[in-house]
């Protein structure tokens, strides 16, 4: 039995899946999955990310991938998932147009990485925003970690003042 408990959401409130297995995947449009960090980043990376599917003709799927502790059960982690689900319906909705029709998935899982890396298709583009600093945040552990299994990522900076500073691309060194 997995670790994990997922849930795809619609734009629709009253149309909730639910899953404890992996979802399958079938060959399909690229997609770019946006990862979940804040709802001010999130923001800014949907921006992104909105631009960026539409200039390669893409599809977006927000993931969120909360993590329990193991002190509590998997099914009831400390914030709510309604409320994260309302706050993810509403990160999208503001993105609304009449190309894009982005998907949400939300995970309960012990650990982020690893349920990320369960779900997302090999070579997946991923597209994660924070704040850049000098040290190591959350958020560029985890685009380093999914960088190291092989995924495409990239940070975008979530306090970018102008729209012509660009994203933060770290090369990626393929060793074969």
């Amino acid at each position: 039995m997995s670790n994990r408990q997922h849930e795809t959401l619609t734009n629709s409130p009253s149309k909730v899946i639910t899953r404890t297995a992996a979802p399958r995947f079938t060959s399909g449009p690229l997609a770019v999955n946006v990862i979940f960090t804040d709802v001010q980043s999130t923001a800014a990376a949907l921006k992104f990310a909105q631009s960026f599917a539409r200039e390669l003709g893409a599809r977006i799927s927000l993931r969120a991938a909360i993590a329990v502790p193991f002190q509590l059960p998997l099914d009831r982690p400390q914030i709510s998932v309604a409320f994260l689900q309302d706050a993810m319906r509403e990160l999208v909705a503001q993105l609304k147009s009449e190309t894009f029709d982005p998907t949400i998935h939300l995970y309960l899982c012990r650990d982020r990485v690893w349920a990320l890396s369960q779900v997302l298709k090999p070579n997946s583009l991923v597209v994660i925003a924070g704040r850049k600093r000098w040290w190591p945040t959350a958020e560029t552990r985890m685009a380093r970690a999914l960088r190291a299994k092989g995924h495409r990522v990239i940070f975008v900076d979530s306090k970018t003042r102008s729209a012509s500073e660009r994203p933060v691309f770290e090369p990626t060194i393929v060793a074969r």
